[in-house]
């Protein structure tokens, strides 16, 4: 059997705006590699477009470079006064294991503001994260199904339609 696949688009291209970033902190390939724990060869390749990079690559990159991932994945952004993307056009991140799909629907010039992605997960699977910047908070609004969410040592569960908001930089 043959999976339907409606996107003939290559995946968005990471390289140059990683490579940008990387020269904004004054840091060499050795020096990323250290802080983020990916090696100098997958980034040299990465910054080239010779490698398309898992979400916890390019999550592990980001948090070294102390930018937002969404920085690196989202399209930049023109003056004009429209911008339609169709589905297959939004920038999509699939963690390795394939349990969670992030779709970028934020622009660029929000993201010191806002964040806004799409995140759909398998049923079962979980997902850890570092505390965010100083103040921040997260809105959750639950489309199907169930989800349990813990910050610190609270635990709250959300049910299909319902929102959550809670703090991140715990």
């Amino acid at each position: 059997m043959q999976a339907n696949n409606t996107s003939l688009e290559a995946p968005p291209k990471v390289g140059q705006e990683i490579q940008r970033l990387r020269l904004q902190h004054n840091l060499t390939l050795d020096q990323l590699a250290s802080k983020s724990g990916v090696s100098k060869s997958i980034l040299s390749q990465i910054e080239r477009d010779r490698s398309n990079p898992t979400l916890s690559t390019i999550w592990r990159i980001t948090n070294a470079l102390e930018s937002p991932l969404e920085e690196v994945l989202a399209a930049k952004e023109g003056t004009k006064c429209f911008e339609k993307l169709s589905q297959n056009a939004t920038p999509e991140v699939i963690s390795e294991d394939s349990h969670f799909r992030l779709r970028i629907l934020g622009t660029l010039n929000s993201v010191s503001t806002v964040q806004w992605y799409e995140f759909t997960a398998e049923p079962g699977a979980e997902l850890a994260s570092e505390a965010h910047g100083t103040g921040s908070l997260e809105s959750v609004t639950l489309c199907t199904g169930q989800l349990s969410v813990i910050v610190g040592e609270e635990t709250q569960d959300v049910c299909t339609g319902e929102t959550l908001r809670f703090r991140t930089d715990v």
